[in-house]
Parts: structure tokens; sequence; C-alpha cells
């Protein structure tokens, strides 16, 4: 498997395409017609230098993130609900834009300074990145 750099403004708009829990390349396989099964074994993909990783990287290269799963922050008594998913390079995708790190993208929709770490909770887990973080600290002994 190959990477390749694409600028925001086409990465908005594979996002904006993206059904479910697609990642970009799930929707350029729809968009193309390319229905089979992606070729290569992704478990020996090599990342150029130019790849730059999310803070979230390292919780889906554990297992405990997939690409494309939910996090969400709800605030009940505003009755305001915000969600992301996260890409495949681990990088925070949200309706205004990819953030590299939790709070910041957390940050932008709630209009004040927010732990993202400790606010966005991973929806197929029911955990916050803050315990799922801690979970992998622990499980790989540091």
């Amino acid at each position: 498997m190959h990477r390749i750099e694409i600028d925001d403004e086409v990465y908005a708009a594979l996002a904006q395409r993206a059904r479910g829990f697609e990642v970009p390349n799930d929707v350029l396989r729809r968009e193309y017609g390319l229905n089979g099964a992606a070729s290569g074994d992704q478990s020996q993909l090599l990342r150029p230098s130019t790849f730059m990783a999310g803070r979230l990287l390292p919780l889906i290269e554990v297992g405990l993130v997939k690409p494309g799963d939910e996090l969400v922050h709800r605030q009940p008594r505003k009755g305001r609900t915000f969600s992301a998913t996260v890409d495949d390079a681990g990088w925070v995708v949200t309706e205004l834009g990819r953030y590299k790190e939790p709070s910041p993208a957390l940050r932008d929709l709630v209009g004040s300074q927010i732990d993202g770490w400790f606010r966005w909770t991973h929806v197929s887990s029911g955990r916050t990145l803050k315990q799922l973080k801690l979970q992998m600290l622990d499980e790989s002994g540091t």
C-alpha cells in the first residue's frame, strides 16, 4: 500500500463523501468503482518521512482505536453534542477540519479551552481517550 499527500480541501471533500466509518481510501475506491478488496499487506506498511502521525496513532497501532471510529462529546445542560472520527493517520476529523491532537479539535467545536483527552469519548468502547491512553501505557509497562 502506498501513502499519498492531499491538501486540506481534498481531504474535506473525501470526509464529506464518507459513509459511516469509511476512511478516505474507502471513499476513493467507491468513487472510482474499485469494489475489490485493497491489495497489499498493511502490516508491512512503511510510512514516508513526509507522513505526519496524529496523536491517536499509537492507540490505533495497539488496537484500542480503529480508523473511522467515532468520538463524541456531550454537553447535556447546553443540549449540545459534538462528534468526530479518527482517520487512519491518528488525526481527529471534525466538521471544522482535521486536527493532529484531540484538544484543539474539541476546543474549536465548543469555543473554549477544553481537555480533549479527558472529554472525548470513544463511542465503541465507551471510554475517554485518556482512559484508552492510560490502558495502552499500562499494558506496555511504561
